[in-house]
């Protein structure tokens, strides 16, 4: 008892150090915030903008990563969803590239960055009756529609800045999750 007191106090104490784990995860990019994307965005003219010049702001599937490259039999699903949504239902320029068939494609970016923090008190989270992980950071999606090497249309959708917190309580820490090490030492108890 002293013992587990004693690692408590302990854990405790570190928690101004920072010994929680915390995890980043960034989709590479050449955009390092959510409003840089944006801009870059802004910058696209459909009917206007070649690939030629995408290339030049960073939107080259062939070069820049995680650029998907979607065909018209990918595009659809997008754009038609649900059978209530008719073709006649799109933008023009969207009816237009999808019936160009091959000659149409999607360029599908989604940059994003995100941080996972364990927060909370350290001496419940280590020892298993708590443990409260803190999410920020932004993600975007951006659709860019080329047809004959044009963009003919674009979509942008995006959440400027995430914030999500998840708290998971164990009321009985280590001994909730009976399996492994803590069955064994349960089921030893029990078995005369």
């Amino acid at each position: 008892m002293t013992a587990a007191l004693s690692l408590a106090s302990l854990l405790a104490g570190c928690a101004s150090w920072g010994v929680l784990p915390s995890t980043t995860e960034t989709t590479e990019t050449p955009f390092q915030t959510y409003k840089s994307a944006e801009d870059a965005f802004n910058q696209v003219k459909p009917f206007v903008t070649t690939t030629r010049e995408l290339k030049a702001r960073g939107f080259d599937p062939y070069s820049t990563p995680n650029i998907k490259v979607l065909n018209y039999l990918e595009l659809l699903p997008r754009f038609l969803p649900q059978q209530s949504i008719k073709v006649d239902d799109l933008d023009p320029a969207v009816q237009a590239c999808l019936t160009a068939r091959e000659a149409c494609q999607g360029w599908l970016a989604e940059p994003s960055i995100s941080s996972k923090d364990r927060t909370g008190n350290v001496a419940l989270d280590v020892l298993g009756f708590e443990r409260e992980t803190t999410s920020t950071g932004w993600k975007a999606s951006m659709l860019l529609l080329v047809q004959n090497g044009v963009v003919v249309y674009k979509l942008w959708s995006g959440t400027p800045s995430i914030l999500e917190v998840k708290t998971e309580k164990r009321p009985l820490g280590p001994l909730q999750d009976l399996s492994g090490p803590a069955a064994s030492a349960v089921s030893g108890v029990v078995k005369p």
